[in-house]
């Protein structure tokens, strides 16, 4: 680490040279200015843990130049002493402190107590120091361990997407005509586990997310009563299982506002789970809404088992798991509510619980309604375009993945989408065969050895084709997002591909193409 700097201003060399020599020592660097003016262009050469400076100096005294010092940005936090022989008088002392000096030295000087004072100065500023490179060098290993955690999730969400479609297609085709229910189980049993793990490098992505900085929202403007009973129907399904009632009471009207949909989705899908996945059977979960003044209130209540209250501080701490167990043996990654209070504080909102033991607990959330300047076309409108033209003008669409499974994978779901499907295996087939393809849309990976999806996307802009190119990868961040920018990517989506996202954003291009 270098030596601490210390700036003296003085008008007189032989105070600067007492000084100087007063105050140094092997842990600091002593830089000297006769003026204010000296010491401000020095200022902007220099990062100084102290500056000590004389009140009397002709042109510009210590008022005038610590009242310009501390306007700068780069020196507003800097520590000043005033070191004077006359301006001891209480009005001066005041005016000292107020232009924000943090100190006073009267001459003569007593040698002891102005080195103690420095060597105070000097070892807060290097304390400081000490703590940025920390911080800096935990930044660096976070970073890392992101980047780690991209890697290992393109590698591992694959196989899981497809373990997962695979099992889901067996159950729908087996469970009609298996007579053996332990064979069924089996898949169930390989199919529940498998979402799990899907969960569980979700949750542990989306923190990599929020640490890596502040959640980026795609907001639009959202039709309050159908988003709440759409994730009801979600969720129904498990509640389904345990034969608990879902119960929607929804009082907005038709109230519209601006939110991030799938995020959104995500807190209530997380909340309406816990709620269920902590209840037993016979039991209600109410999702409750209403709106007052100017926020939207959402709250999820169970008549569940309940948190105890010395548990209650922490449940939006990460890897929390409260003393509750779930009534049916499902598992937790122990990630959800954090998540949860991360995004609805990314939308200006606030979340609290209350609880009681044996008698249930009750989620709250308000969210500030909001209206975007541009509200976005409902989805509805261009999915029944979609279905009038789909027939008559197919897309040409191009999926570009190394990974055969996936590329098995994404062709069943693109095929239930509609279009003329071709499948490659690398950036260079599409460069080769894009004149005779003819391409309208691409979704490419991005992760591929040769010509990965960034160079495809700028080769083929360069080439002049102007048509959506969207990325396919298993972790999305900052970095991610930025590269895909500028390589000319329209968007970027988390792998495995999702039916309905795929369907709307076809709908969409459909729509510009029809005009």
């Amino acid at each position: 680490m270098e030596k601490a700097k210390i700036l003296i201003v003085d008008d007189l060399a032989e105070n600067l040279y007492s000084l100087e020599h007063i105050i140094e020592k092997e842990d600091r660097e002593i830089i000297t200015a006769t003026s204010g003016n000296e010491a401000l262009k020095l200022a902007r050469l220099h990062e100084f843990a102290l500056v000590i400076t004389d009140v009397q100096m002709p042109e510009m005294n210590g008022f005038e130049f610590i009242e310009i010092f501390r306007g700068r940005k780069n020196t507003k936090n800097v520590p000043v002493i005033f070191a004077t022989a006359i301006n001891k008088e209480k009005e001066y002392v005041i005016k000292g402190y107020s232009e924000g000096a943090v100190d006073y030295l009267y001459k003569p000087l007593d040698p002891s107590i102005v080195s103690a004072k420095v060597d105070i100065f000097v070892t807060l500023y290097n304390q400081k120091r000490t703590l940025q490179l920390q911080y800096e060098e935990l930044d660096a290993l976070n970073q890392l361990k992101n980047k780690f955690l991209g890697m290992a999730a393109h590698d591992i969400r694959n196989p899981l997407a497809i373990i997962e479609f695979y099992s889901k297609s067996l159950i729908g085709e087996l469970k009609p005509i298996l007579k053996d229910p332990a064979k069924i189980q089996e898949l169930e049993n390989i199919f529940v586990s498998t979402k799990f793990a899907q969960n569980l490098v979700n949750d542990f992505l989306d923190i990599s997310k929020i640490e890596s900085g502040t959640i980026e929202l795609e907001e639009e403007m959202v039709d309050v009563t159908q988003f709440i009973e759409t994730s009801i129907q979600f969720s129904q399904v498990f509640a389904d299982k345990k034969n608990i009632k879902l119960v929607g009471e929804i009082e907005v009207g038709n109230l519209r506002t601006a939110l991030d949909k799938n995020k959104m989705n995500q807190v209530l899908n997380n909340l309406i789970t816990n709620a269920i996945k902590f209840s037993h059977e016979g039991t209600s979960v109410y999702l409750k809404t209403i709106q007052k003044e100017g926020y939207l209130h959402i709250s999820v209540q169970d008549e569940g088992q309940g948190i105890p209250e010395s548990e209650m501080s922490h449940l939006f701490d990460p890897f929390t798991k409260t003393s509750v167990k779930s009534t049916a043996g499902e598992k937790s990654t122990g990630l959800g509510l954090m998540i949860v209070k991360k995004i609805v504080d990314s939308h200006d909102g606030e979340i609290n619980v209350t609880s009681e033991v044996g008698k249930g607990s009750c989620f709250n959330i308000e969210i500030p309604i909001k209206v975007l300047k541009e509200p976005l076309e409902p989805v509805s409108n261009l999915i029944k375009s979609f279905e009038a033209e789909k027939n008559d003008k197919k897309l040409n669409i191009v999926v570009v993945d190394d990974d055969i499974l996936m590329r098995t994978l994404s062709e069943v779901v693109f095929n239930k989408i509609g279009g003329n499907i071709t499948m490659l295996e690398d950036g260079a087939d599409l460069l080769e065969q894009v004149e005779a393809i003819g391409p309208d849309l691409v979704f490419t990976d991005i992760n591929m050895p040769g010509v990965n999806g960034y160079d495809l996307t700028k080769e083929m802009r360069n080439k002049g084709i102007d048509i959506p190119i969207f990325g396919l990868t298993g972790f999305i961040d900052d970095e991610v997002q930025n590269l895909s920018k500028k390589s000319g990517m329209d968007g970027i989506y988390e792998k495995p591909p999702v039916e309905n996202l795929l369907k709307n954003l076809i709908s969409e291009i459909y729509e510009e193409r029809l005009g």
